[in-house]
């Protein structure tokens, strides 16, 4: 796991296994693969970004007979993923095979359930359909609890005025 994403409140990617094989190109992926290079022979200037925007547009324009090749070079390599996987999947069946990070994951904690002689009668329980969300308000002091020698930073601040704000009639 990764620091930097601890401290920025990230989670950190998940650990994959080496072993799992890689999901296969799409068609689209091997033409863009073949067309990015030559597009960038043509517009040696342009940034990669538009060198791939004009590449998108290129594929969205092109008949289904000069996609076939790829198309067919794309189940090509789902046909030998979906077999790799198959291997990879009986594998992970052996205790000897297990990849290390199922072992490292971290374990959620189950919230702890009020013992029996904690928990309020039932009577004094409200029904689920009544419960309403807690909303926390804060408590003010009055100004004579202040004058009396109390916390006059628990006072409350005057509100500073706004210049477009109206005066008000108090």
């Amino acid at each position: 796991m990764r620091m930097s994403h601890t401290l920025s409140g990230k989670r950190a990617p998940a650990a994959r296994d080496p072993n799992k094989p890689k999901r296969p190109m799409t068609g689209y992926l091997i033409f863009m693969q073949d067309k990015f290079q030559e597009l960038k022979r043509e517009h040696p200037n342009t940034p990669p970004k538009e060198i791939v925007t004009l590449g998108a547009q290129a594929w969205q324009t092109m008949d289904e007979d000069k996609r076939r090749p790829f198309m067919a070079q794309a189940e090509a390599l789902q046909t030998k993923y979906q077999g790799d996987m198959a291997k990879y999947e009986s594998q992970l069946g052996s205790a000897d095979h297990a990849p290390a990070a199922e072992e490292e994951a971290p374990k959620k904690k189950a919230k702890k359930a009020m013992p029996a002689s904690e928990q309020p009668p039932a009577s004094e329980q409200p029904a689920v359909s009544e419960q309403s969300p807690v909303v926390k308000t804060k408590e003010k002091k009055s100004k004579t609890a202040a004058a009396e020698g109390g916390d006059t930073a628990a006072t409350p601040k005057k509100k500073k005025k706004s210049k477009d704000a109206k005066p008000s009639s108090e």
